[in-house]
């Protein structure tokens, strides 16, 4: 009996290419929505850590009727000018309050200088410590801050060993439009919740700022040029820890450039005290009502020659100008 014999057919080699160019298709299709999707998710844990700051900054107040400075020497009654080179933040002041008791108390910020625990290895293992609260998970860089570093000189002559990597802070104070009109604003003393005139929804209190978003500012050091959280170093070389703790309304966000009047020699853009994120399209801010923004890059910014700026992100990073807002 004649046995019947099956023939089993295989993929042609063109058949086999187009599978391929099918498969290379969808994946070309799939891969940005998932690069979307962990954005998304990446942005919302960014804003979730704003959310924990303004929240942190809201119960210092309640605690102490003001909220902190962006930078001074805690329990230090002096203004010897070697002290004053450097300075504890507002981060450190909120510590308690994002479930860093412990850091803050081994820190012991009421009785010593920023510099003097800078010196101690213990403390200072902690003010180099990465803290999640203060990191924007889209932001690249690792959790120090390399091209700032703190180069302390001490009173009786002391001086760090070597350079100091602080920790960083993709999250810093709002000092104003042009300084000392903000919510830590630097011209005046310390501000409570009734001090904001125009409004707490209408008022920035902290916002992000890029490790490497102006990493052409100086090609010799490519960043990271985020905040820090500890402190800062009076410097004017741009480079140490000079506004690594506040930022500027009057600095174009995510490029730095400046809007001050024409006539100032000494006016430049200036990435340093500008707000700025890895975001596309703009960066998160946490208002003084405890409301978090995502403000668009694009936002009403008055970059003409005049020195009234009035444009609503200049607008928003003054507590008591008393001109009505527009739309953002």
């Amino acid at each position: 009996m004649a046995r019947l014999s099956r023939k089993v057919r295989g993929f042609t080699l063109i058949e086999l290419l187009v599978v391929i160019a099918i498969i290379a298709v969808l994946v070309s299709l799939l891969l940005p929505a998932v690069q979307q999707a962990r954005e998304a998710a990446r942005r919302t844990q960014c804003k979730n850590n704003l959310k924990q700051i303004g929240l942190a900054l809201h119960n210092y107040h309640d605690v102490h009727l003001v909220f902190p400075l962006a930078s001074y020497i805690q329990g230090i009654d002096t203004l010897d000018p070697v002290l004053l080179r450097s300075q504890w933040g507002w981060g450190t002041m909120i510590l308690p309050f994002v479930e860093q008791a412990p850091m803050f108390n081994q820190l012991n910020v009421g009785s010593n200088t920023f510099e003097q625990a800078t010196l101690d290895p213990v403390r200072l293992k902690f003010l180099t410590t990465p803290l999640p609260v203060f990191a924007c998970p889209t932001d690249p860089e690792d959790g120090v801050n390399r091209n700032r570093p703190f180069t302390g000189t001490f009173s009786g002559g002391m001086v760090l060993p070597a350079a100091v990597q602080f920790s960083k802070s993709n999250y810093i104070a709002c000092n104003g439009d042009k300084g000392g009109e903000g919510v830590f604003g630097s011209g005046g003393g310390k501000i409570s919740i009734r001090d904001i005139l125009d409004g707490t929804s209408n008022t920035i209190m902290v916002g992000e700022r890029s490790s490497k978003r102006w990493a052409k500012q100086d090609q010799s050091k490519p960043g990271p040029w985020a905040g820090i959280w500890a402190g800062q170093e009076l410097s004017t070389d741009g480079i140490t820890n000079v506004w690594a703790v506040a930022g500027l309304t009057g600095f174009q966000m995510n490029t730095g450039k400046h809007s001050f009047d024409a006539s100032d020699t000494n006016a430049a853009d200036a990435p340093l005290q500008a707000f700025g994120s890895e975001h596309t399209g703009g960066a998160q801010f946490v208002m003084c009502d405890g409301s978090v923004r995502f403000i668009s890059e694009n936002i009403a910014w008055n970059d003409s020659t005049t020195s009234n700026d009035t444009a609503v992100y200049h607008l928003l990073g003054s507590i008591k100008d008393g001109l009505p807002l527009g739309e953002f």
